[in-house]
Order: structure tokens, then sequence, then C-alpha cells
């Protein structure tokens, strides 16, 4: 440049700089101007306006001037900024409008320590590039922004809404302590930045909605909030090293793809540290999960990586619910209620087989010992060390000598066939050996301590529990629904909320097993068809042996002794054999309820402390060569009750009275076989031909002189 050119520059600059003014505003007259509307007239681009300690209306700055307020400056918005380049300094603004307080309609501008309150938005930014550093927030609203490039830096919110962004990208909210109901909104934007704000919310702390290539770093969120952040429709988004804690959800991510969720620390929030639901391809890697609900949930989502979590002391470790093709390495969980969940997520649709298609291997620990998950395997052996076991899709696997403790299920089959599990004992868990859609195989001479379900079978086929040990369990020992010809042998469940039950299973046989002290029933069949129960004990239950809905079952050789209520009970069912069979010490000895065509024969039911037999609105039944004695109210009892046949009996010793009935039902079976014996009546001869008149509208027309004496 010549010397000349550059002279005539520099003098250019210094006349420019020169010009540049500091008006006065006071509203009492003293400074340049009352108003700052009329100083904003006044002024020329580059210009300070300072306004003085009162009350001001609102304004609209059209041209670049920087404005700074003393203390004790109350600005009566709104204020509007259509100018770029413009510097608001200490102000205090507040409007009572819809408007926002400040409106940012221009580039380039920074508000700094503001006090910006409204009964809507507080702030709204229309243009790229504005900053809103160290400014203090109080309205519904916030601050807004629909431009690129804006910036929230070290502010303080409050109200219902820290800040919203709109439909932009490029924006960033850093070092901001937000206390509101709402605390960042994301909404249809990308590229913008979160990182080390305070966040203390009752709502929802930070949304990501329909957002893509989002950052969200190092900030700290707590409160009672439903969720800490909820990722929701978004792709690829950063969510890293931030601390979540004490809410109902702490990272909420639903229908989110591809997003890395790493090194959080989620902790104490109800439901979980970590959720998603409709999910795909989730990175979640190196996040500590404390004292959750659940540490990490995956709902219904797939593709995931879940890798290096320290998963402690949650209820559930790790869920994979309705989930699929999801790969799990190096994942610690320790001190869990339960560590490792892997289900079809009851209701969710999913087909029952992909939820288990997982990919676990043995770099898992759970309180430092391997997760063992096969898929597809045959013909081997499981490690005696494992923590966990699941076994999908496998064939002739044996596991031996298992001990597991505080899992969702110990030991889990889906889809295999010819496995066997023996020795296994496991303890604390929800289901200790669960078996679904599988066939043929054994368990054998296991343990289920202290769990909800000991074992538990879902449409399979063919499986053997031999010598099996169910005890302390909240549920049942032993649960079978929509099964086909399993086999119970030498089983026993203890102590537990219910037994041995059978749901809407068929051909099944339950032998020589045991279920004492449990709170419900004994053994129960429920919808179960053509089932065997023989040889079994049941004592000390709330009922002994109990069947609903059961047809053509046979009950053989059993024992219910000292049950609350019922020894055997049958409701609602037909065709059932209920044959030598001892009841006694019992509420009732055998009770029967709406019931027709069946057997009950050959049983001794005595001293119960009501009814050896009672039966109501029942029809069409053979009983005959029962024993029912020293019943402390009737030895038989049928009410409304219809064209039942009772013969050869022994009636005898029942307390109160030997039977009684109000129905029309047949006490012998005719001159040639004779009726029953009767204690409280003599006879000669067997068959006698002195009647017996029941209470009610019976009569025994030929009763025998002796005990047996048919035989």
């Amino acid at each position: 440049m010549r010397p000349i050119a550059a002279f005539i520059l520099i003098s250019i600059l210094l006349i420019a700089s020169s010009q540049a003014r500091v008006l006065t505003v006071e509203p009492g007259g003293r400074g340049d101007a009352k108003t700052i509307s009329a100083a904003v007239h006044q002024a020329s681009p580059g210009d300070t306006i300072q306004i003085q300690p009162g009350r001001y209306g609102g304004a609209v700055i059209d041209r670049s001037l920087k404005i700074q307020g003393r203390e004790g400056v109350s600005i009566e918005g709104p204020l509007s900024i259509n100018a770029p380049n413009c510097e608001l300094f200490d102000l205090n603004v507040s409007s009572s409008k819809d408007d926002p307080s400040l409106s940012l309609l221009s580039r380039d501008c920074r508000a700094l320590r503001c006090t910006i309150s409204g009964t809507k938005a507080a702030v709204s930014s229309e243009g790229p590039n504005n900053t809103i550093l160290e400014c203090s927030i109080n309205s519904p609203g916030g601050i807004e922004i629909f431009a690129p490039d804006n910036q929230v830096k070290g502010c303080r919110l409050q109200g219902g809404v820290g800040v919203r962004i709109n439909r932009t990208s490029g924006c960033l909210v850093e070092d901001c302590t937000i206390s509101t109901l709402q605390g960042v909104l994301i909404e249809d934007s990308k590229g913008s930045r979160v990182a080390n704000n305070t966040i203390l919310s009752g709502g929802l702390g930070l949304v990501l909605t329909r957002s893509d290539g989002n950052e969200v770093r190092e900030n700290n969120l707590s409160g009672g909030f439903v969720s800490g952040m909820d990722v929701l429709d978004s792709r690829a988004n950063l969510i890293v090293a931030n601390r979540v804690e004490g809410g109902k959800v702490g990272i909420s991510l639903r229908a989110a793809e591809d997003c890395n969720i790493t090194e959080n620390h989620c902790l104490a929030n109800e439901r979980a540290g970590i959720y998603s639901n409709e999910a795909r391809g989730l990175n979640l890697a190196e996040n500590h999960l404390y004292d959750n609900g659940n540490g990490i949930l995956l709902s219904a989502s797939n593709d995931c990586i879940v890798r290096s979590n320290h998963v402690s002391r949650n209820v559930y470790g790790i869920s994979l619910r309705g989930s699929g093709e999801n790969l799990l390495r190096e994942n610690l969980m320790e001190l869990n209620r339960y560590h490792l969940r892997i289900d079809g997520g009851e209701g969710m649709g999913v087909p029952a087989l992909g939820s288990y298609a997982q990919d676990i291997d043995q770099s898992n620990l759970v309180d430092g010992r391997p997760v063992c998950y096969l898929v597809g395997r045959s013909g081997t052996d499981v490690p005696e060390d494992c923590g966990f076991l699941g076994l999908v899709s496998c064939r002739e696997v044996a596991a031996r000598n298992l001990s597991i403790s505080n899992s969702s299920v110990g030991i889990l089959l889906v889809n295999s066939s010819g496995c066997r599990i023996q020795n296994g004992s496991i303890d604390s868990s929800e289901k200790g050996i669960l078996i679904q859609e599988s066939r043929d195989c054994i368990i054998a001479s296991c343990e289920a301590e202290g769990c909800i379900a000991g074992f538990e079978s879902r449409d399979s086929s063919g499986i053997q529990f031999v010598a099996n040990r169910a005890q302390g369990c909240s549920a049942e020992g032993f649960r079978l629904d929509g099964s086909l010809n399993l086999l119970l042998l030498k089983c026993s469940s203890a102590s537990s909320n219910g037994g041995i039950s059978l749901h809407s299973c068929r051909l099944c046989r339950v032998q020589d097993c045991s279920a004492a002290g449990n709170a419900k029933d004994g053994l129960f069949l429920s919808l179960s068809h053509k089932c065997s129960i023989v040889g079994n004990q049941a004592t000390s239950n709330g009922r002994g042996i109990s069947l609903a809905g059961s047809n053509a079952c046979i009950l053989e050789a059993n024992s219910a002794t000292s049950n609350q209520r019922d020894g055997i009970s049958l409701e609602q069912l037909s065709d059932a054999e209920v044959v030598n069979n001892t009841a006694s010490e019992n509420g009732q000895g055998i009770f029967v309820h709406s019931s027709k065509r069946s057997r009950i024969a050959g049983n001794t039911l005595c001293n119960n402390s009501r009814y050896g037999l009672r039966m109501s609105t029942t029809t069409s039944c053979n009983i005959t060569s029962n024993q029912i004695c020293s019943n402390q109210i009737a030895g038989i009892n049928l009410v409304d009750c219809t064209d039942n046949l009772l013969y050869h009996n022994i009636i005898q010793d029942n307390l109160i009275q030997n039977a009684a009935d109000n129905g029309n039902n047949h006490w012998d079976a005719g001159a040639e076989l004779g009726g029953n014996y009767w204690s409280d009546h003599a006879v000669m001869g067997d068959p006698g031909d002195v009647p017996r008149l029941i209470p009610g509208r019976g009569r025994d027309r030929y009763p025998f002189q002796h005990p047996g004496g048919w035989s």
C-alpha cells in the first residue's frame, strides 16, 4: 500500500473511533435521554448506551450498539435486537406479554450477565451465532433458539423449560445450572453440543427428538425426573461421561439408532440406568450403573453392542427383553439382586426364539464367574464354574455341578433337545431352571432355594425332572405350562408359596413326589388333561392335591395329610379316577365341586376337621370302597348333587353325623351288591334289609352289618 493511502485509511479509522460515543439514559432527564428508544434514536453504530437505575419500557435496537445497565435497572420489555453485533451487559429485562422478553433477531449478538424473566419465553434467538453468557433466566419457556451456532454459556435457568433448540444446528449449551421442569430440549436439530451443565429436573432433563449427530458430554443430572436424558427417534448421537442420578430412568433411548452411550454414571434410577425401546445399533460401553432398578434394560432392541460396563447393586444388572442379535462383551456384573435377565419380554410381540439369539461370551462376569451362553452347540460339556448358563438351540449338552445365585434365570434352556442338567444348585434367583420350547431333556438331582420359582417348563415335551428339590420359593417350587409328556419323579417342594403346579398340560406324570409346608396348593393341576398323579405326599400345605378343569386324570396311592383346607380337591372336571389315596387330618378329606363322571374308590378319609368327603353340584360319580371315619362334622356331605352312586363304603364314627344329602343320589347298588356300612345303624346281614335314612333326602336300602361285609 502506498504511504499516502495508508495515512488516509488510518485517519479515517481514528476519526471513526473518535466519533464512538457513550450515551446515558436516566429517567429524571439528567442524561442524554429518558428512554432507551430515545437513546437508540440518537446513537450511531458502535456507540455505547449506559442505562442508569430506574424503570424503563422496552425498545427495538436497530443498530449495532453496546447497551450496559447499572444496578437497579429494570426494563419492562419486550426488548428486540434487530441489528448485528449488539452487546447487552448487566440488564434486568422482564415482560408480562406473550412475546419473549428478549428477542435476538440478528446475528453475532451477545447478552452478558443479564437477568431475564417472562410469562412465556425469556429469550428467543432467531439469528445465527448469538451468545447468551452468564445470564439468569426465569420463565416458563426459558431460552428458545431457532438459528444455527447459538451459544448459551454459564447461565442459571429456572422455570418450565431451560433451553429449547429447534430446527437448527451447531448450537452449544455449556457450564449452565438448569433448575427447570424440562432442562434442554433439542428438536429436529443436529450437530449441537450440551456439555458440563448441572440439570435439576422434575420432568425431563435433556431431550433429543428427531435429532442426529449431537453431543451430550459431562453433564450432571439429578432430581425426581421421569427421564434424565430422553433420546427419541434420533440417530448417531454421542452421550458420554454424564452423571444421571435419582429419577425414574437415567438415559432413555426410544426408536434411537447408532448412538454411542459411553462412560456415563447412572445411579439410583428407579426403573433403569440405561433403557432402550425399539432401538438399533446402540453402542453401550464403559458405563457405570449402580443402585438402579435395571442397570441396562434393552426392550425390543436389536443389533446393539454392550461392552465393558460395570453394573453393580441394581435389582437387575443387564436385561435383554424381547431383544435379539445383541453382543455382550467384558461386562462386569456384581452384587445385583439378579445379574442377567434374558427373556421374550411378555407381550412385546417378538418371536420367543429371536429374543434368545444373543452373542454373549465368557468375558462377561457375574460375581467374578463367567457367563456361559451357548447358541447352536451340540455334544459338549459346560464348564463347572459358570455363574449363568443359557442353552439356546442346543443338542445333547451336559452341565454338572453348577452352583449359581442371583440370576433372573439360573439355568436357561430354549429350543434345545437331549440336554442333561445334573447336580446343580441355584439360589436367590427369579427362576432356578427354566425350560422353554425344548424336548427330551433331563433335569436331575438339582436344588433351587430362595427363588421366586424353582423349576419351570413352558411349551416343552418329554422333559424329565428327577429327584429335584425346591425350597423356600416365593411362587411355586415347580411350574409346568403348556407342556406334554412331562415326568416329575421323586421331586420335592417345601416351604414355598405353591408346591408343584401344572397348567394347560397333557399326558404328564407326577410320581413319588412330596410337597410339604407350602402356603397354597401342594400339587395343583389347572386345565391339564389325562395326567397321572401317583404315589405323592402332600403334607401341611394350604391344600394338598387340587385339580381344576383337568379332565381324565388319575390320582392313585397319594397321601394328603395335615393340609389346612382340602386333602384332595376336584373342581369343574370330569372322568377323574381317584383311587387308593389317603386324605386324613385335613380340613376336608376330598372335596368335589361341579364335576361329573368321576370314580372315587378305595380311599381312606379319616380324622379330618370337617368332612371326609364333601361334594357340591356334582353328578354321575361312582363312590365306592372308601373308608370314611372319625371326621369331626360329617363323613359324607352331598349338597345339590344328583345321580351319584355310593356303595361299599365304610362310614364310621364321624362325630356330628355320618352323612347328609339334599339331592337325588343312590346310596346302594341294589339288593345283590348292597349299600354301605354305617357305624350308627345296626342291621343283620351283609347286606341287611333295614334301610338307613340319610338326613335330607337319601336312603341306603341295603346297609351292611359288618365293615367290608361285601368282600
